[in-house]
């Protein structure tokens, strides 16, 4: 099982990928980037209570039940669904402003709320 620094690396990992290459020539991987940082940031909250999800679907089960998790659901869920659309819609292209509010909001808001409950 990894624990919350393991995640909390490939959160940042991710990230950098994500700054990496030209977002706007390959959104669709710029909002996968963005989606697997911000599971990332999930997966490290919940190592913090020795909870290995092991798939998308029990993941989604906490962020909706976890009262610590609920409030950021809606952002988490936004990454999540534009990943999804990214990966299984082959035509499936971002503008930059859909990519900055899924960065600078929703990712950003999932790290916020976790920030208390991730530091050392």
């Amino acid at each position: 099982m990894s624990d919350k620094d393991d995640h909390l690396g490939q959160a940042r990992h991710n990230t950098q990928f994500y700054n990496s290459f030209d977002r706007q020539a390959y959104s669709d991987w710029a909002a996968t980037a963005l989606f697997y940082a911000g599971l990332h940031y999930i997966d490290a909250f919940l190592a913090t209570h020795r909870i290995n999800p092991g798939s998308h679907d029990v993941r989604d089960r906490y962020v909706t039940q976890l009262h610590e998790l609920r409030p950021i659901s809606g952002h988490y869920f936004a990454l999540k669904n534009s990943s999804r659309t990214a990966r299984y819609s082959p035509l499936a292209r971002f503008q930059a402003q859909h990519l900055t509010d899924l960065e600078q909001l929703h990712l950003e808001q999932i790290k916020s709320a976790l920030r208390p409950h991730l530091s050392s």
